[in-house]
């Protein structure tokens, strides 16, 4: 078998160890989005273990390990929104925009230990003034992948 040919056949067996995700908003959300709602990155560009669910913005574990997870919200001018991030019922980590002259954007990162079955989402942790940006100047985002 050449190098090739092997190279090849991994991309299209990856192996079960390759869990990564990235997930972003198609469009604006609703404004003033009630406290608890649930972001939905509707549009995946990777989505290795197929953890990651865009009908509900859920990302399941797939197998135990240590995960890096990560966001971005945009906020325009003038809008603030509190979010958080959520690993199996537990609140681990979360973060603040305020948009003044120009569109703001937080980003958060947080490191856990997770294991199968667990669900991992980004929620507002409380109602934001106006909506939630994603457009091609600037997208909101969720990502995660296994570390270990």
């Amino acid at each position: 078998m050449s190098l090739k040919h092997f190279l090849l056949l991994k991309q299209i067996n990856p192996s079960p160890d390759q869990i990564a995700f990235y997930a972003y908003m198609s469009t604006n959300t609703q404004a003033n989005l009630p406290t608890y709602h649930i972001l939905r990155f509707d549009v995946v560009v990777v989505n290795r273990g197929e953890g990651y669910h865009e009908d509900d913005g859920v990302f399941t574990v797939p197998r135990s390990g240590v995960y890096v997870f990560a966001w971005t919200i945009a906020i325009p001018t003038s809008g603030w929104v509190s979010v958080e991030i959520v690993v199996d019922g537990r609140v681990v980590g979360s973060s603040y925009a305020h948009g003044s002259d120009d569109w703001a954007f937080s980003t958060g990162i947080v490191v856990v230990q997770a294991t199968p079955g667990d669900h991992v989402f980004i929620r507002m942790h409380q109602n934001g003034s106006g909506v939630i940006n994603s457009d091609p100047r600037g997208r909101s985002s969720f990502s995660g992948w296994l570390l270990f």
